[in-house]
């Protein structure tokens, strides 16, 4: 269970309220679902009646903020790729 602590949590002021957010993407990785990432988080927010901008949100790197697309096309972190 301590390789929990190796999600990042970040605190930030939502709608007027500090809230903590995880990136699911990391999540997914640490719960070594079965499933491909789309296919399991589609199904949590049906499943848990999630509404967007209230329970989750969708966040899209911006070039310039240590992001860039690698050969792929897939956005990484320019101090790890």
């Amino acid at each position: 269970m301590n390789d929990l602590i190796n999600i990042k949590v970040i605190q930030k002021d939502f709608n007027g309220e500090k809230k903590r957010f995880v990136n699911a993407r990391e999540l997914h990785s640490w719960l070594k679902v079965g499933r491909d990432f789309s296919t399991w988080i589609k199904d949590r927010i049906n499943k848990y009646d999630f509404t967007e901008n209230l329970d989750y949100f969708i966040a899209f790197p911006q070039f310039g903020d240590g992001q860039k697309p690698n050969k792929t096309g897939r956005i990484v972190d320019s101090k790890i790729d």
